[in-house]
C-alpha cells in the first residue's frame, strides 16, 4: 500500500465517516502481502467492526470468499461502508464485484474505491486495469450509486501510480419482489456449507 492512498482512504474516514456511530466495514481485497501498511489501522474505532475480504488467507483476511464473483458468504445489506484500494486493476471481471458490493451494501451506505491510472505492471495474479476520472463515474453508473466524490491524484507523492478515487453512495430504493433471487442465494449458501462439510 503506498501513502498516497494510505492518505486518500484517511481522507474519505475523516471527512465521510462518523466514528461515533456504529458501522460495519468491508475492505475489499485486503491481504497485506508484504506487510506495508493496509487500511486496518485507518478503521479501527470502538464503534466500528472493520472487516478484510480476498481470495486467500493471509495478514488482514477475515473473509476469505470462494467465488470472486459471487460472495455466499456475505448476507444482502450486510455492511454500512465497503472500501477497495489498489485491487481493482487486479480483478479481471471488475463489474461482477460492483454488483456483489451493491448487494452487500446497505441502503445510504457508502463505496470508496482507490485504484491506479497510471504506473508499471504489477501482477498480482493478474494486472488488467487502469482507471480514470470516466471510468469511476461509469462504476457508480452502473451499480446506480449516487457519486459524491471523485478524482485523480496527479501530485509528486502520488508517482507513479496517480491514483484514481470514487466515493459514491448507495442509493435506497423500493424493496421489489426478488423471491427467485434469494431462493437462488439460499440454494447457493447451502451448497456451499454442504461443499465445506464433506
Amino acid at each position: 500500500m503506498h501513502k498516497s492512498s494510505y492518505q486518500k482512504m484517511q481522507y474519505f474516514k475523516d471527512t465521510y465517516l462518523n466514528p461515533n456511530v456504529e458501522l460495519k466495514i468491508l475492505d475489499i481485497g485486503s491481504y497485506d502481502k508484504f506487510g506495508n501498511n493496509n487500511y486496518s489501522l485507518i478503521f479501527n474505532e470502538k464503534n466500528w467492526i472493520y472487516k478484510g475480504l480476498d481470495l486467500v488467507e493471509g495478514d488482514n483476511v477475515d473473509i476469505v470468499v470462494n467465488n470472486p464473483y459471487d460472495w455466499i458468504e456475505i448476507d444482502d445489506e450486510e455492511y454500512d461502508v465497503v472500501v477497495s484500494g489498489q485491487a481493482f486493476e487486479h480483478i479481471e471481471f471488475f463489474w461482477e464485484t460492483l454488483n456483489q458490493i451493491k448487494r452487500i451494501l446497505k441502503p445510504n451506505g457508502l463505496l470508496c474505491i482507490i485504484a491506479p491510472s497510471s504506473g508499471p505492471e504489477h501482477r498480482n495474479p493478474f494486472d488488467c486495469y487502469r482507471f480514470n476520472d470516466s471510468a469511476m463515474k461509469s462504476m457508480a453508473k452502473y451499480i446506480k450509486f449516487h457519486v459524491l466524490e471523485y478524482g485523480t491524484d496527479y501530485d509528486e507523492t502520488s508517482n507513479p501510480w496517480n491514483d484514481t478515487y470514487l466515493i459514491a453512495k448507495k442509493i435506497q430504493t423500493i424493496p421489489k419482489d426478488n423471491l427467485n433471487n434469494r431462493l437462488d442465494l439460499i440454494e447457493k449458501k447451502l451448497n456451499y456449507i454442504i461443499s465445506q462439510i464433506q
